[in-house]
């Protein structure tokens, strides 16, 4: 029986060789499976690589080498992504907290380089301010979750942002309005579900108040 791409979950190498040949190239990243965009050759993107690509005017993501597309978010995306900004943007004034919201680049590695909704750094942070975007890890990323990258921002993203140290990590649903903190201990995140009348606690942000009513207002007023 065919494998049903909607319902796997985590996939494997084993399930990869057992679907059917559709004519693309798969690889499978962080048991996520990413459909690869060949342009005569399979290659191997670095960040550099892609900064000096002519804009095509896509969104792309690059993982150990592979560029991914992003889909184009919606309208309850971009107001879930605005309403996180006015709760933390106070955070910013009082302590110090840099706040910086999409379109941004943040670099991870030569070969690895992440688009987030929102990335935030803490006044003692390592990572670099450049004008291309952010040089290395921030200490927390957040993700809404996108229609169509829905495996890639849970699954894929948090092994990526697991391995490379960063300290917290929120995916935030506007379906489910709900919020899942992963916060990052001895290598391994630590996950903490929020939903319905919630306030959302942050380990990492300890003076944040983020209700989750006012992080998903205004979603009821958008038309399917």
């Amino acid at each position: 029986m065919p494998l049903d791409r909607r319902l796997k979950r985590l996939w494997t190498y084993d399930d990869l060789l057992e679907m059917p040949d559709d004519g693309n190239h798969y690889e499978i990243i962080a048991g996520d499976l990413i459909q690869l965009h060949v342009e005569g050759e399979l290659r191997r993107w670095t960040c550099a690589d892609l900064l000096a690509a002519p804009d095509d005017g896509k969104r792309w993501e690059i993982i150990d080498g592979h560029r991914i597309e992003l889909t184009t978010p919606d309208l309850g995306h971009a107001t879930v992504v605005s309403n996180l900004l006015s709760q933390l943007l106070p955070l910013r004034r009082a302590h110090g907290l840099k706040v910086f919201t999409a379109p941004l680049l943040v670099f991870l590695s030569e070969d690895t380089m992440m688009q987030p909704d929102i990335a935030c750094l803490l006044p003692d942070s390592l990572a670099r301010l450049t004008r291309d975007g952010i040089d290395g890890a921030p200490d927390l990323m957040v993700e809404v979750i996108s229609l169509g990258m829905r495996s890639h921002d849970i699954y894929a993203k948090r092994e990526i942002y697991r391995s490379y140290g960063i300290n917290e990590y929120w995916i935030v649903d506007p379906v489910a309005r709900s919020v899942d903190v992963q916060t990052l201990r001895e290598a391994h995140y630590r996950e903490k579900g929020f939903s319905g009348d919630d306030t959302l606690a942050s380990p990492l942000l300890p003076c944040a108040d983020l209700p989750l009513a006012a992080i998903f207002a205004d979603l009821d007023g958008i038309e399917d």
